[in-house]
């Protein structure tokens, strides 16, 4: 078991579990209950100390905690003296107030961590370093080297916050004012929505130059080697390459009999919920073949802002019934090229459900089939049409990453601003992810447990503090919309209890609870084992 991996599991529970627990604490101790225990972990403990009434200790099993309070198991006596301090004691609104202050602290959290984040790190900036072809952006006029100021009339600084003053602009004409070589420039542009989730605007600039992505030769010695097809490229022979021109440069001036490489690979983060991806860094050596450049070990550059490169192919798609894969390129639609996601988004706009003849590259070899689009099950991502998707996610550089080249300092005020809106989009998309999970859209199997965190904690912490954080604030999110969820044994069905007898003026009856929380332990016994299997499966 790696240390280091153990020790980024342990950080990230332990801080999330402390957080959620605080908020219990913290909330039974104003409303006067008298709280007996503040644990994090169970089992025996492994230090402990009393101040004043309560114990507080750190117990051996790191997989959660809890908050002891007096009088607060039905049937469960408290003192004489606590009784009127005792949690049953209380008002249903108070015991409301004393449940849900778990989830909401690990949904304030993330705001803690993005703002820290946001102003901890450079953000990146609104320079433009590449104009995507067939774009908004380039179709206006803005040019590389300028520097957007200013999107319908609201003034902008970073990348971020000028991607929010687009949302809901899809389809509006709008002034973009740019500085170029000393001077103001106003623009006109029409953003694309390209059937983007919450009606983001696209106007196709980037704050990086292509970055240093390769695709591979089937067979070839990367490919023996362990690159993969859009694996990025940190470094050659321990140079580090910022971006597709350093990369060429760097392989071309090689000389010795093989080539290592540093490489960063997108890897599913499998968070419940989320469709996200975590870097893993590999170093692979490669041997020397017959040839020039990169050809010499089996490698080709991938312009992944000009080119369609397949990131993910959504399962049970047309796209994946047809034989797309990762690492494919989209070339054509009904014999005509197609150059950006724009162009294809509208080429399929117009085709809905009529079937049409996709062409594509796989590892060198032009395929082709017959696709008919489907009705898509949830809100269309970038690419897809309103009613009717392909299922391809395609690959881009992510914006504000560490190979930005643009940079900006953000300052306290915008940072809270920035990390308002992150915090409400992992809201959104995590709630979103649980009801496909809930209704059947995504399979079970792509829930994880404690193997699977301890995977991904460690894999964060190794590509940098950043990562890590923003790791934490996404599974805080879903900690804390998790725990809100009504089954027995989350806080999800006390503030539903609390909310019965508030309302009934009743509490629920004894022996309904004692049945509920049985069958509850029961279900997330079952669900943990559950969760395990699908760990161990991967």
């Amino acid at each position: 078991m790696d240390l280091q991996n153990l020790a980024a599991f342990v950080l990230l529970l332990g801080a999330l579990v402390f957080v959620h627990e605080l908020g219990h604490f913290l909330f039974a101790k104003a409303v006067g209950v008298k709280v007996l225990r503040f644990s994090i972990g169970f089992g025996p403990p492994l230090f402990s100390f009393t101040r004043g009434e309560t114990e507080y200790r750190i117990a051996a099993l790191p997989l959660g905690g809890y908050v002891k309070m007096a009088g607060e198991v039905p049937g469960e006596d408290a003192a004489p003296e606590d009784e009127s301090r005792s949690y049953l004691a209380q008002s249903p609104w108070k015991r409301m107030l004393i449940v849900v202050a778990g989830p909401a602290f690990n949904l304030i959290f993330p705001l803690l961590i993005y703002f820290v984040v946001i102003v901890s790190y450079p953000q990146a900036s609104t320079a433009v370093l590449r104009v995507i072809p067939g774009m908004p952006a380039a179709e206006a006029g803005i040019r590389v080297g300028d520097v957007v100021t200013e999107v319908d009339g609201r003034p902008v600084r970073s990348l971020e916050e000028m991607q929010w003053a687009l949302v809901g602009q899809a389809g509006h004409r709008i002034p973009i004012v740019v500085q170029r070589d000393g001077q103001s420039v106003r623009l006109l542009v029409t953003p694309t929505g390209e059937g983007a989730s919450r009606n983001r605007g696209l106007i196709g600039i980037a704050p990086n130059r292509a970055p240093p992505v390769v695709t591979v030769q089937a067979g070839g010695p990367a490919d023996r080697a362990g690159v993969r097809t859009l694996d990025r490229i940190l470094s050659v022979d321990g140079q580090p390459v910022s971006d597709l021109t350093s990369l060429e440069r760097d392989v071309a001036a090689a000389r010795g009999p093989e080539l290592v490489l540093q490489l960063m690979r997108r890897v599913p983060a499998e968070v419940p919920g989320l469709d996200g991806t975590l870097p893993e860094v590999q170093t692979v050596r490669v041997p020397r073949q017959d040839g020039a450049g990169m050809a010499a070990f089996g490698l080709q550059a991938a312009d992944i802002y000009s080119l369609l490169y397949v990131g993910r192919v959504l399962p049970g798609s047309a796209a994946a019934d047809a034989g797309l894969v990762r690492g494919d390129q989209v070339i054509a639609v009904d014999g005509k090229p197609v150059l950006s996601r724009d162009q294809l988004a509208r080429r399929l706009g117009e085709l809905k459900d009529h079937p049409f003849r996709l062409r594509w590259i796989h590892e060198g070899t032009s395929r082709e089939a017959e696709v008919k689009l489907r009705l898509a099950k949830g809100e269309p991502a970038s690419g897809e049409t309103e009613a009717f998707e392909l299922g391809l996610r395609f690959e881009s550089g992510t914006p504000g990453e560490k190979g930005s080249d643009a940079k900006v300092r953000v300052g306290p005020g915008l940072a809270l601003v920035t990390a308002a809106h992150r915090l409400g989009e992992a809201v959104a998309d995590t709630a979103g992810g649980l009801a496909k999970l809930v209704t059947g859209q995504v399979s079970f199997k792509n829930v994880g447990g404690p193997i699977m965190i301890y995977g991904i904690a460690g894999k964060a912490a190794q590509a940098g503090l950043d990562y890590f954080l923003n790791l934490m604030a996404l599974i805080s999110v879903n900690l804390g919309l998790i725990n809100l969820v009504p089954i027995p044994a989350l806080d999800g069905f006390q503030l539903l209890s609390a909310g019965w007898e508030a309302v009934r003026r009743r509490p629920i009856p004894l022996r309904a609870r004692e049945i509920a929380n049985a069958v509850g332990i029961v279900a997330l016994i079952l669900l943990m084992v559950l969760v395990c299997v699908n760990d161990l499966t991967r």
